[in-house]
């Protein structure tokens, strides 16, 4: 089981790493990956998917805080292995930290299809969205 935890704290360490590096580097600006499809910025986000709950950042922390202590004791009481479920805690581990100390999550992903741009991400949200996708499917195959 620690081996798996070490998964999370890895998914941290990656997001920690990208965030710090984009905040430095890229605040303010915009470096165009693939013309009309993907780029990188520097967005101060300081609610939760698509915007909701802008300013709430005490409020998104304390949900951040209960869903993650929900779900170390989910793991830990039905002896999860499997990997989604680290993805999960690492995931929302990486904006939990940054709403705690920074007061805001940092993203900085962007993307655009048939010029619509979609909201900004970062590392955390692909590992949650990877880790609900596996916990999904482990569920689905019972």
């Amino acid at each position: 089981m620690k081996k798996m935890y070490i998964i999370s704290l890895l998914v941290v360490i990656i997001d920690r790493i990208t965030k710090i590096l984009v905040e430095k580097f890229l605040d303010g600006k915009v470096l165009v990956i693939i013309k009309k499809f993907f780029y990188l910025t520097c967005v101060r986000n300081d609610g939760a998917a698509f915007s909701i709950f802008e300013n709430k950042v005490l409020f998104l922390a304390i949900l951040g805080i209960i869903a993650l202590f929900a779900l170390i004791y989910y793991i830990t009481k039905h002896n999860k292995k499997q990997i989604g479920y680290f993805f999960l805690v690492g995931g929302i581990l990486g904006n939990l930290i940054d709403r705690i100390f920074l007061g805001y999550v940092v993203d900085f992903i962007g993307i655009e299809l048939f010029g619509n741009q979609y909201p900004i991400f970062n590392i955390a949200d692909i590992f949650i969205v990877i880790g609900a996708i596996f916990v999904i499917f482990e569920k689905a195959e019972k």
